[in-house]
């Protein structure tokens, strides 16, 4: 991220205000203390999702740049759901920038997992990577 770490962190703890980097979210809403909840749409090869549920703040921790999400959503019309733990990592860099790691660990159950898991984890992976991004392109805007 081309910021440093405070300004890198700050923007990533406002879900509200990343939400547009999300590629294929609907819409988002705050939904009680550091929970959300919000829709989702994609396209997975010949699958079409819409997925609807919610993302938590887990845990944060400024000092050590790192914050985890929980992701449970579910799309009713194809009768499965995904639950995702996700891991940020913010670390300064030597020239005053940021690196950011996001590890995930999702489960497909129901026939989302049945039907396309491959297919699904592969668009998985290219949305974790365009968030990205975005992120980096709108960190680069702020700061």
């Amino acid at each position: 991220m081309p910021a440093d770490r405070a300004t890198t962190w700050d923007l990533v703890m406002d879900v509200p205000r990343v939400a547009p980097c999300i590629p294929g979210l609907s819409s988002l809403e705050a939904d009680g203390d550091d929970g959300y909840k919000g829709t989702l749409l994609a396209q997975a090869g010949p699958m079409r999702v819409n997925l609807s549920g919610t993302l938590r703040i887990v845990s944060r921790d400024p000092e050590q740049g790192e914050a985890r999400f929980l992701l449970e959503a579910a799309d009713r019309r194809i009768g499965g759901s995904v639950k995702t733990t996700m891991t940020l990592q913010l670390s300064p860099t030597a020239n005053g920038q940021t690196e950011l790691t996001i590890a995930t660990d999702t489960a497909f159950m129901g026939a989302l997992g049945t039907l396309g898991q491959p297919i699904i984890r592969r668009k998985a992976a290219a949305t974790v990577e365009e968030f990205a991004r975005n992120l980096a392109g709108m960190v680069a805007s702020t700061g």
